[in-house]
């Protein structure tokens, strides 16, 4: 029974430091990406990517790849940045456009489209490398598949001595 309890609590355990760690990320770096996406004016999308690269820089995740094999420049976070910092340059470059012409129009269209798309596969690789960087057994497959074998031969275990009383 003992066995049993050790290898849920184990599990919920897991599970809750899961969820805290994305939790943390959320509430220090990506709120600021969120809000940029829901924003309907450039002024106020350049605000919070200012915001958001701000907390990207502070947090070094210089030099770290979201990749346990293969490092390649799509899952570096240098690279990710790179691409970031263009798209603040970009919402500064036509921050002083008037909002009620075409060119800013199209230039709101054109990276509301960029968040929406081609935005995804960047954020992930950014929240991955700050995942790793600050909480490794979270982020290395490997020592999840250790854990949770740990967790299922504890509850197994648990189960069959539990059918011997």
């Amino acid at each position: 029974m003992i066995l049993l309890l050790i290898g849920f609590g184990f599990a919920i355990g897991r599970m809750s430091f899961h969820v805290s760690v994305y939790y943390e990320y959320e509430a220090k770096i990506g709120c600021y990406w969120d809000l940029a996406d829901k924003a309907s004016t450039l002024s106020q999308k350049s605000k919070y990517i200012d915001s958001f690269v701000n907390a990207l820089d502070s947090s070094n995740l210089f030099g770290i790849n979201d990749a346990l094999f293969f490092p390649t420049p799509s899952n570096s976070f240098d690279s990710n940045f790179e691409a970031l910092k263009s798209l603040q340059k970009r919402l500064h470059d036509i921050d002083g456009i008037d909002e009620n012409s075409f060119a800013y129009q199209a230039a709101i269209q054109q990276i509301t489209s960029q968040e929406q798309g081609e935005a995804l596969n960047m954020l992930e690789v950014i929240r991955s490398c700050w995942v790793k960087k600050n909480y490794y057994t979270s982020w290395n497959f490997i020592y999840v598949i250790i854990f949770t074998i740990i967790q299922g031969t504890l509850i197994i275990i648990g189960f069959a001595l539990l059918d011997d009383y």
